[in-house]
């Protein structure tokens, strides 16, 4: 192999290695561990944009041709957020998280349910 691939394997081991604590995570738990902010951040900055199809899916179970549409938007607008709010983790992973820091909204990935 030549060293741009092993590198770029390396890099994809330690991106997956770094999401792990974000899948072991309860749903209504808000970890505030370094490892568990970069996996988060590498998890939704990743998956976001599969909001696209599940929300489109979604939406055209429930409503039908409209709901396709607005499920469509919907999706496109939830993995914007994904993308953003998993650029802002990885980018503080390693800031601590203030004591009595409580979220606006509790943190989801794009596993989660509805």
């Amino acid at each position: 192999m030549h060293r741009r691939q092993i590198a770029a394997a390396l890099m994809i081991l330690a991106a997956v290695f770094a999401a792990l604590p974000a899948f072991a995570m309860d749903g209504g738990d808000y970890a505030v561990g370094s490892g568990t902010k970069l996996g988060r951040g590498v998890v939704n900055g990743a998956t976001g944009w599969m909001e696209v199809p599940k929300q489109t899916a979604i939406g055209g179970q429930e409503a039908g041709v409209p709901g396709v549409v607005g499920g469509f938007f919907k999706g496109v607008a939830m993995g914007v957020a994904r993308t953003v709010v998993g650029a802002v983790e990885i980018a503080t992973f390693w800031a601590p998280v203030p004591e009595r820091f409580e979220p606006a909204m509790q943190p989801a990935t794009v596993f989660e349910g509805r």
